[in-house]
């Protein structure tokens, strides 16, 4: 099964950041993978400089992004597309949420249960409900960024069923440099689950480096190069399903 994930050099511009993934989206498209994946808040422009108000970043970001998202996964009719995250308006209180879509439909959706110190300054609630969504590839847990350091929450979600783990992230500046994969890693091996990690380029050194993680090792990862990139990896279910059984399930 390819997977091709989407790592992104974040404009100032809304339509810009929108215009750039779509450009992507149809480059990845191309070769005909299982599942593109968008990078945490892709369509926010600025990489987070500007993250004070949730409300006026769903305001100016949320309907467009859904548009075209729905728009977008219809064009790439037989791919499934993750949809990175954007901030929605639910209750009155704001979410970051992680989206799968196919051909136009929203499959399933979920709710960051840990946002960072940063976004919950600028008004981002915390979800709470774990989602697992089943695919004739995969069963695909949906999770945000710093939600891997929730152990918890990741037991929940693999109890759940889930192989693949989509991992949309960025960083703040204020977050600290990181060398390589470690918790990601670490998480992957654990759980015998494989994570697609879709960053951008204002965070590959601080932690948002896009990589394709299976349980034996980093699949492919990006460079810190500025600049949108594509990556893709053969994902092995057979080999996964024996790393369970000796692994995990013994």
């Amino acid at each position: 099964m390819n997977i091709t994930i989407i790592h992104m050099k974040i404009r100032n511009s809304l339509q810009d950041n929108l215009n750039a993934a779509s450009k992507a989206i149809h480059k990845a498209a191309k070769n005909e993978p299982a599942i593109i994946a968008l990078p945490e808040y892709f369509s926010v422009p600025g990489c987070l400089s500007n993250f004070y108000s949730a409300e006026k970043i769903a305001t100016l970001t949320s309907k467009p992004t859904i548009e075209f998202l729905s728009k977008i996964s219809e064009e790439i009719s037989s791919i499934y597309l993750l949809g990175g995250t954007y901030l929605e308006e639910y209750d009155g209180k704001y979410y970051n949420t992680n989206t799968l879509w196919k051909n136009g439909v929203l499959l399933g959706k979920y709710k960051k249960k840990n946002p960072i110190k940063g976004e919950i300054m600028a008004g981002v609630a915390r979800g709470n409900q774990p989602v697992v969504i089943d695919s004739e590839f995969a069963k695909i847990g949906l999770l945000v960024c710093a939600d891997m350091f929730d152990p918890v929450l990741i037991k929940n979600v693999t109890a759940l069923g889930a192989e693949i783990l989509s991992l949309p992230v960025a960083a703040m500046g204020s977050h600290p440099t990181v060398k390589g994969h470690p918790l990601t890693e670490k998480v992957s091996s654990e759980n015998g689950v494989f994570i697609l990690k879709a960053g951008n380029t204002c965070s590959s050194t601080i932690g948002g480096r896009s990589a394709i993680i299976a349980p034996w090792g980093i699949l492919i990862e990006v460079s810190d190069a500025i600049g949108d990139r594509i990556i893709s990896a053969n994902l092995d279910m057979k080999r996964l399903l024996d790393y369970r059984k000796k692994y995990i399930n013994k």
